[in-house]
């Protein structure tokens, strides 16, 4: 296997943590949400938005600047 296939791997398994962080900050933000702890929501959902956000920059492809 040469390095820019295993990179590639790396990458899609980076993203799929991120995604799945990001989900799991989402249903804890919810959770607390209901619970009407409104500063540990907000948290969580900033944590969820900027792991999604991180997910998907990571998956647009680089536009070349030579």
């Amino acid at each position: 296997m040469n390095d820019r296939a295993f990179m590639g791997r790396v990458a899609n398994a980076v993203n799929i943590v991120l995604f799945v962080a990001a989900a799991a900050a989402f249903v804890l933000g919810l959770r607390a949400l209901g619970d009407r702890r409104d500063v540990q929501a907000l948290y969580f959902l900033l944590v969820g938005a900027i792991a999604l956000r991180s997910a998907t920059d990571m998956l647009r492809p680089r536009s070349s600047s030579r």
